[in-house]
């Protein structure tokens, strides 16, 4: 592409193969629309999947690289030997042309959200929060923990754009009509908490790192009279949050965090922008418990609010560069590694429990017959069993 100019029409069988081979077998039996096509060729980071259309760079990309060996070219044909090429200038170009390809590749998302169901669009639109493409992005290596297994990436993908999902059951455990919306948020099986708790225990074992006096699921000052300003308060006196560190913002001081994890496609958010459902939970979160946490606890609230796809609201974002930092100047690594490393962890933890909201077995299963108490001789005479000779 670099090289050869008008190379495009030679490239269409390869694009063809992409199109019509490839991506069915990624996506399995989902048939892929132009636009869907076209949707996966742009970067993970405005939603796609970075799988690019190799006829439609062709020309462009030879463009690039005349513009990049312009000066070379020049020197070569004029038998200049003397001095070096302007690295200044092809920095500039660089920069240009990434500038150029960034707003190219924003034009052609403002188009196609346009042509997108309404769905898709959300779901799109869900994919571009920081942190939620990060396990699209990284290798799958399964000692670091970045691995799926086929099945596994096969519903990551539908649940990323909202395509139909194969083998769901018609009717839910929990007796209620069952879709993907529904298996996000359904409580049957105990897979919501699940989610919630893998959360909690990642971010108490960061914290561990840093600061001391870790606690999961510490309980709050009960109260003694105090009166607090919203009526949807917790006044419970076996109030708990999630987690607690102290040091984390004030030295000596608490801070206490508590994590809600909402799905963006649930009816009490879908009418909602992103950032208004994030602001809604915080909020929610803040209601319930910042007062009091303030006043009587004398620390300080951290709601970390998260959706199902993995994206992270404003506090929860401010929180984990902080928790990062601070990791950065104890291990003594670049701060940007700690950062990366931190949002493909919890994007792989939100990844595995949706997928296990949506998989997982909600039925009960048989019960195991408890032995501790057994009467094996009573058992064995009142069940008829044949013995045999020692």
């Amino acid at each position: 592409m670099r090289t050869i100019p008008g190379i495009s029409p030679l490239l269409r069988p390869l694009e063809s193969a992409v199109k019509n081979v490839f991506l069915p077998a990624l996506v399995k039996s989902h048939a892929l629309g132009e636009e869907e096509r076209e949707m996966l060729a742009l970067p993970p980071r405005l939603g796609g999947m970075g799988i690019t259309n190799p006829e439609k760079l062709a020309d462009k990309e030879n463009q690039n690289s005349i513009s990049l060996t312009r000066s070379l070219i020049n020197r070569i044909i004029a038998q200049e030997a003397e001095g070096e090429i302007d690295q200044t200038e092809i920095r500039d170009i660089k920069r240009e042309i990434s500038e150029e390809r960034q707003q190219a590749q924003k034009d052609e998302l403002d188009r196609l959200t346009h042509h997108l169901s309404t769905e898709m669009g959300r779901k799109i639109h869900t994919a571009q929060e920081a942190g939620a493409s990060n396990w699209l992005t990284s290798l799958p290596i399964r000692a670091k923990g970045f691995s799926l297994n086929k099945q596994e990436f096969v519903d990551a993908i539908a649940l990323r754009y909202g395509w139909p999902i194969e083998g769901l059951p018609d009717l839910c455990a929990c007796g209620s009509p069952n879709d993907v919306t529904h298996t996000m948020t359904c409580k049957k099986g105990g897979f919501v908490c699940i989610r919630h708790d893998e959360v909690r225990d990642l971010t108490a074992s960061m914290l561990g790192e840093v600061c001391q006096d870790v606690t999961t699921e510490p309980a709050l000052l009960p109260l003694d009279g105090e009166h607090l300003q919203y009526r949807t308060a917790n006044t419970s006196q076996e109030a708990r949050v999630d987690v607690s560190a102290r040091g984390f913002w004030v030295r000596g001081q608490r801070a206490f965090m508590d994590i809600r994890i909402f799905d963006p496609m649930g009816a009490c958010h879908r009418e909602l922008l992103l950032q208004a459902a994030h602001h809604r939970n915080e909020q929610e979160k803040t209601r319930a418990y910042g007062e009091r946490i303030q006043h009587v606890d004398q620390g300080s609230l951290n709601p970390l609010v998260f959706t199902t796809s993995g994206g992270m609201g404003p506090r929860a974002q401010c929180f984990y560069a902080r928790l990062a930092e601070q990791i950065s100047e104890k291990k003594h690594q670049p701060r940007r590694h700690v950062v990366a490393w931190m949002r493909c962890r919890l994007s792989f933890s939100l990844l595995r429990s949706a997928i296990l909201c949506l998989r997982g077995t909600r039925h009960s299963g048989p019960k195991a017959t408890t032995i501790s108490n057994m009467d094996y001789e009573a058992t064995v005479v009142e069940s008829d069993i044949r013995v045999g000779r020692e």
